[in-house]
């Protein structure tokens, strides 16, 4: 019973920390000589978005987070850009920023009455002051009103 747990456990830990995890942006993302085995490599970043998807109805609007991995030496302002947003989508703001010092931003995901139904794949670019662009991927799902 216990080993069947910790076997659970671990596969749910692989799935939450494994997925959404997108590539490095920053100054330091091109430098193969700074990668760290753990956590952020030195002057990157990363983009975090949620693990699930995030599900509407037609007409519904939800508020979700975008957040930032900094590497050490990363104090960037980063720039947010949504790009392959499903029929009737929209984002708010369009492109927000996320300062530095700051860990999150939130965006208002709204589907319109006709908006497509289906499960979707939005390409979440971030753009520091200097060097590489980071990108995720946010899943959203339309269902009927």
């Amino acid at each position: 019973m216990k080993s069947s747990l910790a076997v659970l456990v671990g596969v749910a830990l692989l799935v939450f920390t494994g997925c959404n995890k997108g590539t490095e942006g920053g100054p330091g993302a091109s430098n193969k000589s700074n990668k760290s085995h753990l956590g952020q490599a030195e002057e990157t970043f990363s983009l975090t978005v949620p693990m699930l998807s995030t599900k509407l109805k037609q007409g519904e609007a939800k508020v979700d987070s975008i957040g930032i991995k900094r590497g050490r030496n990363f104090d960037e302002d980063v720039t947010l850009k949504f790009d392959q947003l499903p029929q009737g989508v929209t984002i708010e703001p369009a492109s927000p920023v996320i300062n530095h010092g700051e860990k999150e931003t939130k965006i208002t995901i709204k589907a319109a009455e006709d908006a497509g139904l289906g499960d979707f794949t939005i390409k979440v670019t971030g753009h520091p002051t200097k060097g590489a662009e980071a990108m995720n991927n946010l899943k959203v799902t339309i269902e009927k009103k």
